[in-house]
């Protein structure tokens, strides 16, 4: 394994092993995109806290969101996102999301000079900070229906002929990033018995143990957290089909987790590898709803997390990013119901939650049906 020791893994993950991810199929287009990614970066960092003992179980927390620069999991791909179009000659983007994806490639397209048009839910810009999205090139559409976000910037690619970004492989890259971390760990002697992480289309865990090299008998087993308000993939491995696609969701004001509003992640053709992995680490998935998350997350644990440097943002008593916390629900709740055996070791992904004060931003335009595709492209397309 190759490690630059000029970078500190809580400065970048992605400058500390570049060598050990392949980003492009081409060597030297890989090499390309690799003397891009000194200039994009900005702060990719990871650490590991430990968090407390529960039931005879000791928990620790992969701290994904403090030393990142927009906070969440996704700077990385905001990081790779950037070098890649650089290096590709490309420069203009579009990206659909729920909200963390956006505004960290929003902000790393703006530092590599990248035009770039964000489609979101409109429900979700309460949980954005405006600072990602001040590039004179941005462009931040609120879609007043989340069920039109993913098709309204698709049409847009089209009509532009912007780069729909992250590519599906990308995403796998970037979270091979964090395995490399990980693998570094148990490297130096670490034990993990399970790993766990919220998840949506399960880029984040396949990407990771993509990049662990231990013997199989030796992989942390994975657990699965989603939200049961929206929990396709969770039904896939209870035997539904694969390729489901849950009734368009018309609100995100109902889902514990409204920035992983999408029903429909199977479209992404990721299910027979997370299934493969789960059997691989002989792992499963679990759902949490609003009750149990109320249940496990209260404040003596959102106090455990500050004592150990993790500020989790609230408004009041009210969380504003819940996802990357709906995985600890997941490893409370399954260890209490035994599933988790007792003197194992287990660490928690989170990926979204800590964040500084922030003020949400106002959209450059408002979209209520995809008519409205038309304008918004014209000046893209001229």
């Amino acid at each position: 394994m190759h490690i630059d020791e000029h970078f500190d893994p809580g400065e970048s993950v992605v400058l500390r092993y570049q060598q050990n991810v392949r980003l492009e199929d081409d060597e030297s287009a890989d090499a390309a995109v690799k003397a891009l990614l000194p200039t994009t970066s900005i702060r990719e960092g990871v650490r590991i806290v430990p968090f407390m003992q529960y039931r005879g179980v000791q928990i620790d927390v992969l701290d994904e969101t403090s030393l990142m620069h927009t906070h969440t999991l996704k700077a990385i791909d905001g990081c790779v996102t950037a070098a890649k179009c650089r290096a590709r000659g490309i420069t203009t983007l579009v990206i659909e999301s729920g909200g963390n994806s956006a505004a960290a490639v929003a902000a790393y397209a703006d530092r590599a000079r990248l035009a770039i048009a964000c489609f979101v839910p409109e429900q979700n810009l309460e949980l954005l900070d405006a600072s990602c999205f001040r590039g004179e090139r941005t462009q931040l559409i609120a879609v007043a229906d989340p069920a039109l976000v993913k098709e309204a910037a698709t049409r847009f690619a089209r009509q532009t002929g912007a780069l729909h970004v992250p590519e599906v492989g990308w995403r796998f890259q970037a979270s091979r990033f964090v395995g490399c971390f990980l693998r570094e760990h148990l490297l130096r002697g670490a034990r993990i018995d399970w790993l766990a992480q919220t998840i949506s289309a399960a880029f984040g865990p396949i990407g990771i143990y993509d990049a662990l090299s231990t013997p199989t008998d030796q992989l942390p087993r994975f657990l699965g957290v989603q939200q049961a308000a929206n929990c396709p993939m969770y039904r896939a491995w209870k035997g539904e089909p694969a390729n489901r696609t849950d009734d368009a969701l018309r609100s995100t004001t109902a889902l514990l987790a409204p920035v992983m509003y999408d029903g429909a992640p199977a479209t992404y053709g990721t299910f027979p590898a997370l299934q493969a992995l789960l059997v691989r680490t002989r792992g499963h998935l679990v759902t949490i709803d609003t009750e149990e998350f109320a249940y496990h997350i209260d404040a003596a644990v959102i106090d455990a997390l500050h004592d150990g440097g993790i500020n989790i943002l609230r408004r009041g008593p009210d969380i504003i990013d819940r996802t990357g916390l709906i995985a600890l629900a997941g490893v409370l709740k399954e260890i209490g119901a035994g599933s988790i055996a007792t003197h194992s070791r287990v660490l928690v992904c989170l990926t979204s939650g800590v964040r500084p004060a922030y003020q949400a931003p106002m959209p450059s335009a408002r979209l209520t049906d995809l008519d409205g595709i038309d304008t918004l492209a014209r000046p893209w397309t001229t």
